[in-house]
């Protein structure tokens, strides 16, 4: 009955999100603390362990960290599923400038490259073009909206997703979205401007 309840609060969020298009309200945040706390989040009492490369001169970014946060949650929650015997996820963040060539579909400027890789079991071809469609699924208990909405988030972020993978293989997700100049408000101030009496 428990998981039950958390996975209906996992669709309910899901089907919120992408039915609202879910307009981001974007702060400067950093990177790296959204991906620790997810990965140690989503792999709590797994067999799955995950290791971080983080780039030292790395750039913060303008997002919904909420939203962001749903997107490594899914991302790495399907990792997990594709592991069942368990294994390792590598997520790295580094800098990266988009000349809008290639295959990272977005405006050319800085960007924050987030990549996700695990050892799973990988992503037959006939299949990557689908991935982002809402309700498919190749999963007895998915409901198909977890990609679906990752897409939908980064795409309103003004940022882009790329997948490579093969069965047998593994799969690595990249993540990109707009860098930004500006640094994260202090969170003394964020505090200052709440209204006494209510709960934020």
């Amino acid at each position: 009955a428990e998981n039950a309840s958390l996975r209906a609060k996992d669709l309910t969020i899901q089907l919120l999100t992408f039915s609202k298009g879910g307009e981001p309200i974007r702060k400067t945040e950093s990177i790296p603390a959204i991906l620790k706390e997810t990965a140690d989040f989503v792999l709590r009492g797994s067999n799955i362990t995950s290791s971080f490369t983080i780039a030292g001169d790395l750039k913060y970014a303008d997002i919904d960290r909420s939203q962001i946060g749903q997107v490594v949650h899914n991302i790495i929650l399907n990792a997990r599923q594709a592991m069942p015997a368990g294994g390792y996820i590598s997520i790295s963040a580094e800098n990266a400038m988009v000349d809008g060539k290639g295959s990272v579909n977005v405006k050319p400027g800085e960007y924050v490259r987030i990549s996700i890789a695990d050892q799973g079991v990988g992503i037959p071809a006939n299949y990557l073009s689908k991935i982002f469609d809402p309700y498919f699924t190749t999963k007895s208990e998915g409901s198909g909206l977890g990609l679906a909405v990752s897409y939908s988030i980064i795409r309103n972020h003004d940022g882009c997703i790329n997948v490579k993978s093969e069965p047998g293989g593994g799969t690595v997700i990249d993540l990109y979205s707009p860098a930004s100049d500006s640094e994260p408000e202090p969170e003394q101030d964020r505090d200052s401007r709440r209204e006494p009496g209510r709960f934020n």
